[in-house]
């Protein structure tokens, strides 16, 4: 279930007010009204996808997005995060599985895009930002949780620039569909993150199999299992040894757009409690009237707000400042998505009982909101790196 098939009585995208902040362009607020006519225009095409069972939903969202150019708009020239959270604030706020497919596509993209040689780039990034091949992330193992330093796949070297992979990766999305996935394992005997190495993994040639996980939002997930999977040296994305940094950088990036996912969610989540406090009545009283209700309409704004102003300063800092920068990006990310768990939390508290019956727009938000605290790094751990941020110094 995708919140955005449930306004049926309209094909309209709420444009973000994040896009009017002093951290964004002219040129940010050109692109967000072309994507914003190009998913009013492409709607009846989104819809059927989103009929669809999740791995068949994603194939389709994910080729619509490539034929549009939007992968290819975010990774052509220099990467602009700030494009990239305000197409996945509007995108979540309207469907939360369109979010999906354009953010893990971006996911196993950007590593390349950012780091891997022209000759790998020019052999692999074409069929990803087309749609044509899907892409996967995969860093966690069941064994190292957030912990990337202890990943232990396996990448043996049994004659000279030729490696198998042997091990398993857990929690990937698109584990079932990917074609490429990026894969961190161990080439070296160093402990700790010295020795990971990032490949390209190509799933379609065999030597990897997947099990699929079902989550309470419905997506293409689960792990996977390498057995002897043969990949040439050519395949490492940056320099062998170095995965680590290929990783961390990626996330680093990516955790601000997962704030702006949040905010999307989030948005999404006042504008419906909004709607349904000036629509409904009790004994001849507007919700709206109630000095209750009020009160957390004005708690919902104030942290869309917030949770926008903190993901729009991260992300202008990423693109400005780059590594200097970074603590910024797990802040966004904590914040945004805790308060916008708590932001769908109150929309469905204000919508009552219909607030639990499945199919609505606020169960289907609580179902979609709780990942985005756990994935890319649990808020306890960003809470952390912000906590080392400040006792060291680099902010404030």
């Amino acid at each position: 279930m995708t919140f955005g098939s449930n306004k049926a009585s309209s094909e309209e995208w709420p444009v973000s007010p994040m896009a009017h902040l002093p951290f964004f362009s002219p040129a940010h607020r050109g692109f967000i009204e072309e994507l914003r006519a190009w998913g009013e225009h492409s709607e009846p095409d989104i819809a059927h996808a989103l009929s669809l069972e999740p791995d068949e939903a994603v194939r389709r969202l994910v080729r619509l997005l490539g034929e549009g150019d939007w992968f290819a708009r975010a990774v052509d020239g220099s990467i602009d995060i700030r494009q990239i959270c305000l197409a996945r604030d509007m995108m979540a706020c309207r469907h939360d599985l369109l979010d999906y497919a354009y953010s893990i596509q971006l996911l196993a993209a950007l590593p390349i895009a950012l780091h891997a040689d022209d000759a790998l780039k020019a052999k692999c990034l074409p069929g990803l930002l087309s749609g044509e091949r899907i892409g996967a992330f995969a860093l966690t193992e069941k064994e190292s949780g957030t912990d990337i330093g202890s990943v232990m796949l396996r990448a043996d070297e049994p004659e000279p620039e030729r490696f198998t992979l042997t091990g398993r990766k857990c929690w990937i999305a698109n584990a079932p569909i990917a074609d490429d996935v990026l894969v961190l394992a161990r080439t070296g005997s160093g402990a700790g993150t010295l020795g990971l190495s990032m490949f390209i993994v190509d799933a379609t040639q065999g030597g990897v199999t997947f099990e699929p996980v079902d989550l309470i939002a419905p997506r293409p997930f689960g792990h996977l299992s390498f057995e002897t999977c043969a990949v040439d040296a050519s395949r490492i994305v940056g320099d062998r040894g170095l995965g680590i940094a290929v990783a961390i950088d990626t996330l680093e990036r990516c955790r601000i757009t997962v704030g702006a996912a949040a905010a999307g969610f989030a948005r999404r989540a006042f504008l419906d409690a909004h709607r349904h406090a000036l629509d409904s009545a009790q004994r001849s009283k507007k919700l709206s009237d109630i000095p209750a209700v009020r009160q957390i309409l004005g708690d919902m704004a104030a942290s869309v707000n917030a949770a926008q102003l903190i993901v729009g300063q991260a992300a202008n800092e990423m693109d400005q400042k780059g590594a200097r920068m970074r603590p910024l990006s797990s802040l966004a990310k904590l914040a945004a998505t805790e308060a916008a768990q708590k932001t769908v939390d109150q929309c469905v508290q204000l919508n009552g009982a219909n607030g639990l019956v499945a199919g609505t727009v606020p169960e289907a938000l609580y179902r979609a909101i709780r990942s985005l605290r756990i994935y890319e790094g649990a808020s306890e751990v960003q809470a952390a790196i912000w906590a080392d941020a400040v006792v060291s110094g680099q902010v404030l």
